[in-house]
């Protein structure tokens, strides 16, 4: 009898921990479940505040165009960024960045024929950064229609498809700039030395002169670095008023005449958007193209990494 109980004692307390094991199980899985909800919860949000901050940009510009048509130089309201700006549980970032102060790399073709103006000044940006001049073949060579090489640094389908991983040249204007990545001769440390003064624009656009950077300036006047420094630190305290402006105050460089089109305004913008909500962190970055009437256009979106 007694036996028997002790069995019986035993047989509790195990369906007792059995039990107890299960509802553990259980609660851990449905609080797994809560906070896998909650994260999807908040990455949603997230996102839509990403979303508000690029509207937030497009606001800004058509803004921008109210105040100012002629001109967009780095001491306008939207080259400031937002540092950090509470929304209920998020932190939302931002800021914009004029894509016409960079070359863009669709200019190299001009319809279907290689722009010989803009690869002048696309090889002397080239060297000015350390980089081969001859990359620039290989660039009009991912643009252009044809198979025929642009010169010693070109390469077309023959080169592409003979990698271990072969493919084609795109023969067609570059969407992004990471599409240099394809090109040959750029790796990952040459685009990343070259990134901030290129860009990739839809159609052939102009430099603007009051946003672009040091070594454009001295790859678009033709002079060292040193001389286009000091002409960018005066621009800081008295933007190009006009193009008429831009010529005038560049004579004592001894520069009478551009090979590329210039303006002291552009129409496209790069906006970048970061959010912080709980633990979620995303980002976003958007080319937005600002039309005369005021309107803004979005061109395409993508996350960043």
């Amino acid at each position: 009898m007694r036996r028997e109980s002790g069995v019986a004692a035993i047989t509790a307390v195990l369906i007792v921990a059995v039990a107890a094991s299960a509802a553990a199980m259980m609660l851990s899985q449905q609080s797994a479940m809560v906070d896998q909800a909650l994260m999807v919860s908040a990455r949603a949000q997230g996102e839509l505040y990403a979303q508000a901050g690029v509207d937030w940009a497009r606001g800004v510009l058509a803004e921008d165009l109210r105040r100012s048509r002629d001109v967009d130089h780095l001491d306008e309201a939207w080259a400031r960024p937002i540092a950090a700006l509470p929304v209920e549980r998020a932190i939302v970032s931002g800021s914009l960045e004029d894509e016409q102060g960079k070359f863009n790399l669709n200019n190299l073709v001009n319809g279907s024929n290689r722009s010989a103006a803009d690869v002048a000044v696309f090889r002397r940006l080239l060297a000015a950064l350390g980089l081969a001049p001859e990359l620039a073949d290989a660039v009009v060579d991912w643009i252009d229609g044809d198979d025929d090489l642009s010169g010693g640094g070109g390469a077309e389908n023959a080169y592409y498809l003979s990698l271990a991983r072969p493919y084609r040249t795109a023969n067609a204007p570059m969407v992004q700039v990471e599409e240099l990545y394809r090109v040959r001769g750029f790796d990952a440390k040459t685009v990343r030395r070259l990134r901030p003064f290129v860009t990739a624009l839809p159609g052939r656009t102009v430099l603007n002169v009051n946003t672009a950077g040091d070594a454009l300036f001295a790859a678009l006047l033709d002079v060292d670095r040193t001389k286009a420094a000091a002409l960018q630190a005066e621009r800081g305290g008295k933007p190009f008023a006009s193009r008429a402006d831009f010529m005038t105050r560049i004579g004592p460089l001894g520069v009478t005449s551009l090979p590329i089109d210039v303006d002291v305004k552009s129409a496209h913008f790069l906006a970048r958007v970061q959010v912080a909500q709980d633990d979620v962190r995303l980002a976003l970055e958007a080319l937005v193209r600002r039309n005369d009437d005021g309107t803004t256009a979005l061109l395409w979106r993508r996350p960043r990494y």
